[in-house]
């Protein structure tokens, strides 16, 4: 879920086929989410399990989304405010101390920045594009601030997580990333990212419809992408050291998902343990 308080910093999510949705910025899905229940399993070598559950509650005004509360596994909340400008387009998301606000130019996002409680940049997106397609993203962040420092990570809603760790760790580092971004049809099935940190991304899609594309969201954490209009069935990662590959299954209400569940790995902070962790996603709509 949005708790993967590892490398965060701000900003983005996803959508569907057959919404109103017509330009960049808006998010208006013809089905719209109420609640997200987000369930992990973790299972040790020894074959011991223990069960964490969290989720999301989605509130609405009218056909816009109005804010989201998030409540962790010891129920504790949190919560992610949304404004619009007079099109109907996000302007600014609040999450806490820090804001990211939202620039177009001719319909089109230009960029994205995430400024603290006093004022300070953050961290700046700035957005390529070729026609009303996003080509690339250059992330840029406030040297005298490591990135791991922030609560949220911005990209993990315009990419799937894992490749927005990697994203952002090159720009913790050196302070400057670029992802470069390859379509087939209306979804994004390749990310190269290019800093300090080097990887390519490869995604396979379903053809049932993504409930989140379109919308820019600074808590988000899933593997969907903000700009595909179809759902990931699987991802595989390239760097310089592995190739990880992680497969995504989907049971669904007409052409809308209703579950989503997957396998990953994850060491203990020791690194002594490596855990495997079933994950599912439980999507509730109004």
């Amino acid at each position: 879920m949005k708790k993967t308080f590892v490398l965060m910093i701000a900003v983005f999510a996803f959508a569907m086929v057959f919404t109103s949705c017509t330009k960049e910025g808006q998010y208006m899905p013809s089905k719209k989410i109420s609640e997200i229940v987000f369930s992990k399993t973790y299972k040790s070598p020894l074959g011991t399990e223990i069960s964490r559950t969290e989720r999301e509650v989605w509130n609405w005004n009218g056909k816009l989304l109005s804010y989201i509360d998030y409540y962790d596994a010891t129920g504790d909340r949190s919560t992610t405010l949304f404004r619009y400008d007079d099109d109907q387009r996000i302007e600014e998301i609040n999450y806490g101390s820090y804001t990211a606000e939202f620039d177009y130019e001719d319909g089109l996002i230009e960029e994205i920045q995430i400024t603290n409680e006093y004022g300070d940049l953050v961290v700046k997106y700035a957005f390529e594009h070729k026609g009303k397609t996003v080509t690339a993203i250059d992330i840029n962040s406030n040297g005298s601030k490591s990135l791991e420092q922030l609560p949220f990570n911005p990209l993990k809603v315009i990419i799937p997580e894992n490749a927005a760790k990697r994203a952002l760790q090159g720009a913790a580092t050196k302070g400057s990333s670029r992802m470069v971004l390859t379509w087939t049809g209306k979804n994004v099935t390749g990310l190269d990212i290019i800093g300090s940190t080097k990887a390519s991304y490869k995604w396979d899609y379903d053809d049932k419809i993504n409930p989140f594309k379109g919308l820019y969201d600074v808590e988000q954490s899933r593997c969907d992408l903000i700009y595909s209009e179809n759902n990931v069935t699987r991802e595989e990662m390239t760097d310089a050291t592995a190739v990880v590959v992680e497969n995504y299954s989907y049971t669904y209400d007409s052409k809308y998902p209703v579950l989503k569940e997957w396998d990953a790995q994850e060491s203990d902070p020791a690194g002594l343990v490596t855990l495997t962790i079933h994950c599912v996603n439980q999507y509730k709509y109004q």
